[in-house]
């Protein structure tokens, strides 16, 4: 996943760079038509956008769902590793860690139930859904714009419709990366029974072991975690979204009301 991405970033990188000497040739043409440069690429890079975007998430979503191998993110019970009792550190860091430590880690995974593949499809999925009508909401009110056919039905509808997406895509795609993200992280790191010759016994005290990763009663493996954390930037994104759609609705009227006048 990791080389698609390197390998859309650049394509697009390339992409923008071609416009724009394109469009920058038109505009000093002497004939040319002169039209608003931000609208011209940015429609461009809307429409290429939502096409990387829809090749890169079905590419995302079979690739979870059929893989051997799964890139996903797992919480981890916060743990810090520590040196091993044995060994004592003559030389070290200046500064020590005396709280916190890893509480999420970012993995590959084989054998993932399907359980867990298909919640991180559907988070897969709907993240790519909700940019691709966003972009596609850019291009076309780009394409309105230099159309010169001013504020129309179609547009409103089509900001309003990306804002309700933005609201509830973003918030959804998170619950499904996070119930994913559980299930996985308990597929992989849970263990339920374990044995050692050489471990002292629970009926053995090692104080200098006592509540460590090293205590008798732990593997010392990291252990499986619940974690939901929200961003809530999509609720704000759409809202604006939708106080632009109310604009645009308002401003479709005062049109209609004022056509003929002039």
């Amino acid at each position: 996943m990791a080389g698609i991405r390197i390998a859309i970033i650049a394509l697009v990188i390339a992409a923008i760079i071609i416009v724009a000497i394109v469009l920058l040739r038109r505009r000093s043409a002497a004939n040319g038509e002169s039209r608003p440069l931000v609208l011209v690429a940015g429609r461009l890079i809307a429409a290429l956008y939502a096409c990387l975007t829809l090749i890169v998430t079905a590419v995302a979503v079979i690739t979870t769902l059929t893989a051997e191998q799964v890139e996903a993110t797992i919480p981890v019970r916060e743990f810090w590793p520590e040196p091993y009792p044995w060994i004592t550190l003559l030389e070290g860091p200046s500064a020590q860690v005396t709280g916190g430590g890893f509480s999420s880690a970012e993995v590959f995974i084989t054998g993932l139930g399907m359980d867990a593949r298909a919640f991180l499809a559907a988070g897969h999925a709907v993240q790519g859904a909700t940019f691709i009508v966003i972009a596609v909401t850019i291009a076309l009110l780009c394409q309105r714009l230099l159309s010169g056919s001013g504020f129309t039905a179609a547009v409103t509808r089509a900001v309003s419709m990306s804002g309700l997406t933005v609201m509830i895509g973003g918030i959804a795609w998170q619950i499904f990366f996070a119930i994913g993200g559980n299930i996985a992280s308990t597929q992989a790191l849970f263990v339920s029974a374990w044995g050692s010759d050489d471990a002292p016994g629970p009926d053995v005290p090692e104080p200098k072991w006592d509540g460590t990763a090293y205590d008798p009663l732990h593997t010392g493996l990291p252990d499986p975690d619940f974690m939901l954390q929200l961003d809530f930037w999509p609720l704000l994104l759409g809202l604006a979204l939708a106080a632009v759609a109310f604009a645009f609705r308002r401003a479709e009227r005062l049109q209609d009301d004022t056509k003929g006048l002039v």
